[in-house]
């Protein structure tokens, strides 16, 4: 089954909005379509089958769908599903990528065999809902405003959750892995370490640490550090707490390990990096 924007999209809108409440209002007929789709997973859970997988999507899930990807969905085990996705023109993803980088658009959003899916952090989560909802209220109130709106909730959107440096989108990678490092980008996660590392993989200990270094070249226990010490650093310019506070709440339990490694990683001692950065709008 084919679905054509001419019969779902307004023209001067650009966009259309869709709010799917319960799984049964969502497709179960293998279709696609001549336009673009995000859709995000608000709650529950739902099976995506998507040329030729099947893939489950949870809470956060978000997928950028193209023309020409086929697809459909079923339940999980009588769960409910929320679903929200927003479905725009051909010509509003090349002026929306245009703006970003065109090169990057197409190696990240067009080139996967599979559509991009990313999980949106639990903080981020209800940002994301609440933008989608907003556009979709005013959908028809000003058509000039709402595609201007869509153009910058696309570009929002895109940047935030796809094209971020942090976010890995590699089909050499396994999809669990991209997804646990969306996961441990959480606040939580990175305080807790290890132990939400092991619990959200959901594998033993040795499988995660061979697959770490199999596709990202390093071990756990690096990439919690990182993710630790790129958190020290935004406290750092942004709060004025502590050194000693910033090292546990952070998650480290010594000063001195934390002192060293995040002299290692930013090549100075963490004051002088606050010193060197901070910056303050106010004299």
């Amino acid at each position: 089954m084919e679905l054509r924007a001419a019969n779902i999209i307004d023209s001067e809108i650009e966009g259309h909005y869709g709010f799917f409440p319960i799984v049964d209002q969502i497709s179960t007929r293998r279709h696609h379509h001549d336009f673009f789709e995000i859709f995000l997973i608000a709650k529950g859970t739902i099976h995506h089958h998507v040329n030729g997988e099947t893939t489950l999507l949870s809470e956060g899930h978000l997928v950028f769908i193209r023309p020409e990807d086929a697809h459909c969905f079923s339940q999980h085990e009588h769960q409910n599903c929320e679903l929200l996705n927003i479905a725009f023109l051909q010509s509003t993803q090349r002026d929306v990528c245009a703006f970003l980088d065109h090169d990057t658009c197409t190696h990240v959003l067009l080139q996967p065999q599979l559509p991009p899916t990313v999980t949106v952090s639990q903080q981020a989560l209800k940002s994301v809902i609440r933008q989608l909802e907003q556009w979709g209220r005013v959908l028809h109130r000003d058509k000039q405003r709402s595609r201007l709106a869509l153009r910058g909730l696309l570009a929002n959107v895109v940047s935030a959750h796809f094209l971020t440096p942090s976010h890995i989108v590699d089909d050499a990678i396994p999809r669990w892995l991209q997804t646990l490092c969306h996961q441990m980008e959480d606040r939580e996660n990175i305080i807790e370490g290890r132990d939400a590392l092991l619990r959200l993989a959901n594998r033993t200990p040795e499988y995660v640490g061979r697959s770490f270094k199999q596709h990202l070249g390093i071990t756990p226990s690096r990439f919690i550090n990182d993710l630790r010490l790129d958190y020290a650093a935004d406290l750092l310019l942004h709060t004025d707490q502590t050194l000693t506070e910033i090292c546990y709440a952070t998650g480290f339990g010594n000063l001195s390990h934390f002192y060293h490694l995040f002299k290692k990683r930013w090549r100075c001692a963490p004051n002088q990096y606050r010193k060197r950065y901070q910056q303050s709008f106010i004299p």
